[in-house]
């Protein structure tokens, strides 16, 4: 495992700026070298780009459009990577081990598993480690055993809600969510996979259901993101090309948009939506008004660039590269 630090962009990075008049806007389109970074794993003011094929890995600052660190080998095939300030946890599925590196990519401590890892969180304090069949090992950063316990069954997804460990199963007809230690339940729920805020979402069954006020939500099928801005949650539907708006489980407002979404944040006042297979950013303020623009291949991840409350980056999975949006 190796470490470079890149400090010039123009050793590594190729540049190039777009201006729209129409729209006031500036693009910048900076390649980072990472392609197909599915889940990317924000640190202060950087993020963590994982290719999980080529088994490389870039620490990205993004105000400053420098590769901080690059790493040539993480693991197998690595799907998630926690920032320690001093050092990384790495976890990768199929090796299947929870590690620990240092900065410089040196090995300090490995756990190794008899199951694939199923997926993982981290709370700041400990990782929770999820493998098939449903056994949950909780660590600490030093990857001393915390807990061993387990879900009633093979539970897909992992939460943490109200400091309570929540499981989420997909298409199963006997129970949807487990609280761990405590009896699942069968809401009615298809593909619970989604958890914003108090908000989990149902993607293939096209509801959300609240798990502070117990009300379910009937929107539309094939739900690709949600957001929750402290006071409205923004839901998409790839069904319908819509955008719905929740406030107090109730559907307060609904706006369609002229391509796909695959995501949907807010950055300051603007809605700002990603269709991953068009390669577009929409952006509007109300709902009517949409601005579209072009991105690179496959647009995953909106990226906040410092505290702006209207400008913004795109990470695009397909070409490797951060797109930046100034307004």
């Amino acid at each position: 495992m190796h470490r470079h630090t890149l400090r010039f962009m123009i050793s590594f990075l190729f540049l190039i700026l777009l201006f729209s008049s129409v729209f006031s806007v500036t693009i910048e389109k900076v390649y980072v070298g990472i392609k197909y970074s599915f889940r990317n794993f924000r640190t202060n003011g950087d993020v963590i780009f994982i290719d999980p094929f080529s088994r490389n890995m870039a620490v990205y600052d993004i105000s400053s459009k420098q590769i901080l660190s690059y790493f040539n080998y993480i693991g197998n095939f690595v799907i998630a990577v926690y920032d320690l300030k001093n050092s990384y946890l790495v976890v990768d599925r199929t090796g299947p081990y929870l590690s620990k590196i240092s900065l410089d990519g040196e090995l300090l401590f490995s756990v190794k598993f008899e199951r694939r890892i199923q997926g993982s969180l981290f709370d700041g304090k400990n990782v929770y480690i999820l493998l098939e069949g449903g056994a949950l090992h909780i660590y600490d950063t030093n990857l001393k055993l915390v807990s061993k316990s387990a879900f009633s069954g093979s539970a897909a997804y992992i939460f943490l809600w109200r400091n309570k460990v929540l499981g989420t199963y997909l298409w199963n007809e006997s129970q949807d969510v487990e609280f761990l230690n405590e009896k699942p339940v069968k809401i009615g729920l298809t593909t619970p996979s989604i958890l914003v805020n108090d908000l989990l979402v149902d993607t293939r069954g096209g509801q959300v259901y609240n798990l502070a006020s117990s009300k379910l939500t009937k929107l539309a099928s094939y739900i690709s993101s949600a957001y929750f801005d402290g006071e409205i949650y923004y839901i998409a539907s790839m069904s319908n090309s819509t955008i719905y708006m929740l406030k107090n489980d109730e559907i307060i407002g609904t706006f369609k948009v002229p391509y796909t979404p695959t995501y949907v944040t807010k950055v300051g006042q603007q809605v700002v939506i990603l269709s991953a297979p068009y390669n577009k950013v929409m952006v509007t303020s109300n709902g009517k008004d949409i601005i579209t623009l072009d991105t690179g291949d496959y647009p995953l991840e909106v990226l906040r660039i410092n505290n702006s409350s209207n400008s913004f980056a795109v990470y695009c999975s397909d070409s490797g590269e951060v797109y930046y949006y100034y307004f």
